[in-house]
């Protein structure tokens, strides 16, 4: 299995906000390109994301696009 890393300083932890609310995040790993959220979300409330979403580090300032750390 392999899991993406952040460019930057190597944290395999991201998050992407909830589109209603940019208080509100999901946090995930991105595991052999795909995004696993955390086992305690409820697969209802997950967001949907794509390649062109917005994901963060949760480590450092890093943010770009899904894709980038698939």
């Amino acid at each position: 299995m392999t899991q993406s890393k952040c460019p930057i300083c190597g944290c395999k932890k991201f998050h992407v906000k909830n589109p209603d609310d940019d208080y509100d995040v999901y946090e995930f790993e991105c595991r052999d390109g795909e995004v696993c959220f955390e086992e305690e979300l409820d697969g209802d409330v997950c967001p949907e994301v794509s390649d062109a979403t917005e994901a963060f580090c949760n480590a450092c300032a890093w943010h770009d696009k899904l894709k980038k750390i698939k």
